[in-house]
């Protein structure tokens, strides 16, 4: 004789009225329906982030407002033809010129420090002074070569002597023995250590040669 299962014990099942019961007090939302999935991509959904990404690549560290007008060096005949030449040997870009001043983008690292006294001067990532300016509106750019003649003083006696130096790492090439009161193109030794520079740099006076970020731009 078959007996009958005795039906098994289950937990108590919840009426809709016992559910919304545990829910009361809590404020009702607005429950959107749709017969198909939101997208997530929908037109608006990044419009902040490409606007922070744009309007941070607007603004730029090595963008330097420099002066319009350029003391030309020798071999130079042009504002136009330097410039060119800047954007060859430095890479840079002009970005907006103004009535008396460009502001021109430089490779990175490349800063304009403006001292309490004297001109801004405009150095390169290493740090290196490779031009100066004034602060006047008809100030003109003045780039520095990197061999120089420099003058030099002594601080006790007054007396002036001269030296070759390498700007690009400090190294004195070559000076002179002979302290004088005639200092500059005067000193008794000019003659011989221009003599000397022009023999080793023969393109010494051009403020774009020898430096190895330009020999490396110009022959690239």
């Amino acid at each position: 004789m078959l007996q009958r299962n005795p039906m098994k014990k289950g937990k108590t099942k919840l009426t809709r009225h016992d559910a919304e019961r545990l829910f009361e007090g809590l404020p009702a939302g607005n429950v959107k329906t749709s017969s198909r999935p939101e997208n997530p991509f929908e037109a608006g959904a990044f419009d902040v982030v490409e606007r922070v990404d744009v309007e941070s690549k607007l603004w730029k560290d090595n963008l330097i407002s420099i002066p319009m007008a350029i003391e030309l060096p020798a071999g130079y005949e042009s504002i136009s033809r330097m410039r060119e030449s800047m954007v060859k040997a430095w890479r840079v870009k002009w970005v907006r010129e103004g009535k008396s001043e460009v502001v021109t983008e430089f490779p990175e690292g490349w800063t304009a420090v403006r001292p309490k006294s004297g001109p801004i001067e405009l150095r390169d990532a290493s740090g290196v002074v490779r031009a100066l300016y004034g602060w006047a509106e008809d100030a003109e750019l003045r780039i520095l070569p990197r061999y120089q003649l420099e003058s030099q003083t002594n601080s006790s006696s007054g007396l002036g002597s001269l030296l070759v130096r390498d700007r690009m790492n400090g190294q004195i090439l070559e000076r002179s023995s002979i302290w004088s009161a005639q200092t500059g193109t005067n000193h008794p030794d000019w003659t011989r250590l221009s003599v000397w520079l022009k023999a080793h740099y023969p393109q010494h006076h051009d403020p774009l040669r020898y430096w190895e970020d330009c020999e490396r731009n110009i022959l690239g």
